[in-house]
């Protein structure tokens, strides 16, 4: 694979074939970038050794080797990044660049935790917190995750990231949610510092613990069980979206009953018109057999 020289920089090093130059010119621009934002989610001072980040193509090894629903991945104790340009965008990543920022998170954050290992739930969560604003894509994402037959637990979501695309998708946005109700209930700087209990030995009983004053299974009860609701129905139930749509149903539910009353009237008044039924005339064979008059 020939390397791109002039995209070297001191924090990333980019390698791309010819045909792929299009796509490493566009994150020359980040080659340079201080990452101040991933780095102070993640409670790192400085980005340490640099990155390479390698692009690959549709009919590399590497895209053959990967699901072709992930658009990148990263290898985080060895430095390496592969991004594959042709499967951009796709959620969470909206464009390259974005992508190139989830999987720079992969590794910084790994390396904030002493490359502990990490649960999929709170890597991936990190990475998309780092990577993007919480838009309009995430939030009907997440309340089809926790409205829906999504996970229900961290071991349910870690698993839905081994699933089919769909199922992926949503498991990242209810990673970031789990990440940003993590910073929420325990300030800004919870993550930085789980991670930096991570790297003291601590395992991740004991560091969330100290962080949150909680085990991971009560953090876990209170998002699926009462955040979900909090920060799902409530909001739509007291939205104006909710408020029409009411007024909708209501409305629809009157003119449905209407239109029966109109119907049962119109029978009345046709049954009225033809007046009086007259019984039909005794058939033959409703005469019974020793009836006298039958055959006078």
């Amino acid at each position: 694979m020939a390397v791109a020289p002039s995209l070297a920089a001191a924090t990333l090093t980019i390698e791309a074939l010819p045909s792929l130059h299009a796509a490493a010119a566009r994150l020359a621009a980040l080659a340079n970038d201080d990452f101040a934002e991933v780095l102070a989610l993640v409670g790192l001072d400085q980005f340490g050794p640099p990155l390479r980040v390698v692009l690959a193509g549709e009919d590399s090894e590497l895209a053959r080797r990967a699901p072709s629903w992930v658009a990148g991945y990263a290898q985080p104790v060895l430095g390496d990044i592969v991004l594959f340009p042709g499967r951009v965008p796709s959620y969470p990543d909206r464009n390259l660049e974005v992508l190139l920022r989830h999987e720079v998170a992969h590794v910084l954050a790994s390396r904030a935790a002493g490359h502990r290992p990490l649960p999929t739930w709170l890597a991936e969560g990190i990475a998309t917190v780092a990577a993007r604003e919480w838009g309009l894509e995430d939030r009907a994402r997440y309340a089809a995750a926790v409205i829906g037959p999504g996970p229900r637990s961290f071991r349910e979501l870690d698993a839905a990231f081994h699933a089919g695309p769909r199922q992926v998708a949503r498991a990242y946005a209810l990673s970031a949610a789990l990440v940003r109700a993590l910073e929420r209930h325990h300030g800004p700087g919870a993550v930085a510092r789980l991670l930096a209990r991570l790297a003291a030995g601590d395992d991740l009983h004991d560091a969330f613990r100290a962080v949150t004053g909680t085990s991971p299974a009560s953090f876990e009860r209170r998002f699926f069980h009462t955040d979900a609701f909090w920060t799902t129905w409530v909001p739509f139930l007291t939205s104006s979206a909710a408020l029409w749509m009411g007024i909708t149903l209501l409305a629809l539910l009157a003119i449905r009953r209407r239109r029966q009353r109109d119907a049962q009237l119109r029978a009345r008044w046709a049954a009225e018109e033809a007046g009086p039924s007259v019984p039909p005339p005794e058939s033959v064979e409703d005469v019974p057999t020793g009836d006298p008059t039958r055959y006078n």
